[in-house]
């Protein structure tokens, strides 16, 4: 591990794995020594207590975090979380995934993370919009369209960008569309933005299987997730000739060899809020699904999903890494060994920093982009970077996740050269 690292309170997480990684790639690039110092600390790091006046008059204060790892390549951009799972460590580790991924698809971003400690199913709509405008106050002097760009994440959505949104615009004394993406299309937002990171998977699949001279019509499909990515994944995947064969949520999983009915199974979720139950499969356990014979294994969930207790049930042919670190780097090091392909999360997630690129660029143009161009533009990107990256990895004999990286090493060290260091 990188000894002169930046190391974070409590749980370092995703930026373990990160420095993992980091590692790895400095084998393979000529990395500047400078390049390495800025890729192993945070540019900034905001660790904020957030107070919120509940419904019944109380007042309880939550954990909340802004980090923005680098801006070598332009102004940070990044989710914002809401989970109680939210850390410091998390938010570090997400912010440089970010920055990667900008990196390896060549957009004008650095990366950045935050959000708060909190379950949001436990406040009320009143409650959660306190809490997300106290968040954004709080960081008024440090983001804005230039500086650092929030977007959704886990818990986040539209409703949260446009409160963001009027809290900044109102401190500034102006409306400020910029300074989030993810918002609502009436606000400058991009239609069906809920879908782009299901989208992405998709074409990212679809590229691979091309480079892989493989066909996606017919194959087998397992869906770890069944949140708003997930639920994308199933429906877009069937609609593509794909049989999606099972999906879990955090309660349990169904399972149909023969394929499941995705408008039926949304149907029973919406009615139930699980897809447990749901007549047109098998209820099996929530972790089985880990284990299913498949052609791809589409993790859209939290992280650490594949690690090194569950690894050694992978059946599935192709890992595909929608959710930022679903496998760690100890079971990612075991599926190199096994010779089983990982589309990476720089990669496979690439369809939400696409969707939020043409929305920044929208709010800077003022002009709104059509969504048959949106999804055109964004199929070229993730198709173009898929393809990159699967020739870089050919090329050079390594796998599909170190390539992300090498190239994308390759441009911050060039970025960071030509800047220099200041002063």
């Amino acid at each position: 591990m990188l000894k002169s690292a930046y190391k974070p309170p409590g749980e370092p997480g995703l930026w373990h794995d990160f420095l993992a990684q980091l590692e790895r790639t400095l084998a393979h690039v000529n990395a500047h020594p400078a390049t390495v110092e800025y890729l192993t600390h945070p540019r900034r790091t905001v660790a904020l207590t957030v107070p919120v006046q509940l419904d019944d008059g109380a007042v309880s204060f939550f954990s909340g975090y802004r980090v923005v790892h680098n801006i070598a390549l332009g102004p940070a951009r990044g989710g914002v979380r809401y989970h109680p799972r939210v850390s410091l460590g998390q938010s570090v580790g997400l912010a440089a995934i970010a920055t990667i991924q900008s990196a390896v698809f060549r957009l004008p971003y650095g990366g950045a993370a935050g959000g708060v400690s909190v379950n949001p199913r436990k406040l009320s709509i009143g409650e959660v919009e306190r809490l997300t405008r106290r968040y954004a106050a709080e960081l008024v002097d440090v983001i804005g369209p230039d500086k650092d760009i929030l977007g959704p994440d886990l818990g986040t959505g539209e409703r949260e960008m446009a409160w963001m949104m009027d809290t900044f615009s109102t401190n500034r004394g102006f409306t400020e569309p910029g300074v989030v993406t993810g918002k609502p299309p009436q606000l400058g937002g991009v239609s069906k933005r809920g879908e782009a990171v299901g989208r992405g998977v998709l074409y990212a699949v679809e590229a691979f299987t091309r480079f892989q001279e493989q066909d996606l019509v017919g194959s087998t499909v397992a869906v770890q997730g069944y949140g708003k990515v997930g639920r994308a994944v199933a429906r877009l995947f069937s609609e593509a000739g794909a049989k999606v064969i099972a999906v879990s949520d955090e309660w349990g999983a169904v399972y149909n060899p023969d394929g499941l009915d995705y408008k039926a199974l949304l149907s029973h979720f919406k009615e139930t809020g699980r897809v447990e139950g749901f007549s047109g499969a098998h209820t099996i356990g929530r972790d089985a699904l880990v284990g299913l014979d498949a052609d791809f294994l589409i993790l859209a969930a939290l992280e650490g999903l594949i690690n090194e207790g569950n690894v050694d049930q992978v059946r599935a042919r192709v890992i595909v890494e929608s959710a930022v670190g679903a496998v760690t780097a100890d079971a990612d090091e075991q599926l190199r060994r096994r010779g089983v392909p990982v589309v990476p999360d720089v990669i496979a997630g690439g369809g939400g920093l696409t969707m939020d690129y043409l929305e920044w660029v929208q709010n800077f143009s003022m002009f709104n982009w059509s969504e048959e161009r949106v999804w055109l533009a964004m199929q070229r990107r993730v198709a173009q970077t898929l393809e990159e990256v699967c020739t870089y990895a050919e090329a050079h004999g390594i796998d599909l996740r170190l390539a992300s990286y090498a190239i994308a090493v390759d441009q911050i060290n060039f970025s960071t050269h030509m800047r220099g260091v200041y002063p």
